[in-house]
């Protein structure tokens, strides 16, 4: 917390020294090209530091009025909501303010002067120098704020780059521990065994089993850098993973698929049903008094749901929130609706249908 004070302290501090070193600036050049222009000469300092104090003076409260006024403005004429209007309302607005306070001060330094406040032909004894004076703070206004409007657009584009490329790396993390779920010792432990017993019991079924297993990794390897793929890509993958989990389960385990054609060109994340596959096998005791049957269907054209039975669960299974969290964390770069789950007598994911992927639904 005090770091954090400490740090838009400094912030604050930094802003304020660059607004009074670049109104400073401004006040100068404007000293040195109001007196040039007017007397044909450069000025001496030492004789003329009345003139540049007031300047300087005129310059600071100028972009001080300024900066408080943009920053109302951000409030109440957002850049990104009415970038157009924002802009041409603060060069007029701040046209107005520079304007005003410089007549101000002008009229207080003359009255200074010569004595009096009130002049009755003011505009017209300074018309020239006046008109010139409002010009050239036009032409400033209008850079600033073009200036201001550079880095605000500049700002914005490295934000959503910088945004872009975090996103993209969030993305990456999730995608690579999927595939290290799918990659896991136990995973491949399980399938080896598996291949060990079908050598001798049935070498053609064990043939079968290899190039199948070899087939789901060549999926996961392809698929693990895609953001999305279809439906239709997804089912026929867990397909060809159900085979390896009969060869498994035999007739113990039962994979349910009824899936409307318009849906299987929407998008989901890679590995998405499987995993949830694999998490129903992985926290369920499967066995002939105890078979367990996963239903793949979906609501209302709207949502996937995966709905599994259940059985006893084994002892040495840990939490299935990591597998879900994974798929949570994949689904919320594509949509703002939430996974559902459902605990029950059953179990039940609802997956939300994502027919955009580029843009996130509401």
């Amino acid at each position: 917390m005090a770091i954090n004070s400490h740090r838009l302290f400094f912030g604050y501090m930094r802003r304020f020294w660059l607004g009074i070193f670049i109104s400073s600036t401004v006040g100068i050049l404007y000293f040195f090209y109001f007196f040039y222009s007017e007397e044909g000469y450069l000025p001496t300092v030492t004789k003329n530091y009345h003139y540049l104090l007031t300047s300087l003076v005129t310059a600071n409260i100028a972009g001080l009025m300024i900066y408080r006024s943009d920053l109302a403005l951000n409030r109440l004429l957002p850049w990104k909501e009415n970038l157009s209007t924002r802009l041409i309302v603060g060069m007029l607005v701040n046209a107005l303010i520079a304007i005003a306070i410089i007549l101000v001060i002008c009229w207080i330094f003359l009255g200074l002067q010569t004595g009096s406040f009130v002049y009755k032909g003011l505009w017209t004894s300074y018309y020239e120098p006046l008109v010139k004076l409002m010009v050239i703070t036009l032409m400033a206004v209008v850079l600033y704020s073009l200036i201001y409007f550079a880095l605000f657009s500049y700002n914005e584009y490295a934000v959503v780059h910088i945004d872009a490329v975090k996103n993209h790396r969030r993305q990456l993390a999730v995608q690579f521990e999927a595939l290290k779920s799918q990659l896991s010792p136990h995973y491949l432990f399980n399938s080896l065994n598996t291949i060990s017993s079908l050598i001798f019991k049935d070498p053609n079924m064990a043939e079968d089993f290899i190039r199948r297993l070899a087939q789901t990794y060549q999926y996961i390897l392809d698929n693990n850098e895609k953001q999305y793929i279809t439906l239709r890509e997804e089912v026929e993958f867990v397909k060809s993973y159900n085979y390896l989990l009969k060869v498994r389960f035999e007739n113990n385990l039962h994979i349910e698929i009824n899936l409307p054609p318009n849906v299987l060109d929407t998008k989901m994340p890679p590995l998405t049903l499987q995993m949830l596959v694999e998490n129903a096998v992985k926290h369920n005791v499967i066995s002939k008094e105890q078979p367990l049957h996963i239903y793949i269907s979906a609501i209302d054209n709207t949502d996937i749901k995966v709905t599994n039975t259940k059985t006893k669960a084994p002892a040495h299974v840990t939490s299935f929130h990591i597998g879900l969290d994974n798929i949570k964390k994949r689904y919320s770069f594509f949509t703002n609706k939430a996974i559902k789950v459902e605990n029950s007598n059953k179990f039940t994911v609802r997956l939300p249908v994502i027919r955009d992927e580029f843009a996130k639904t509401a």
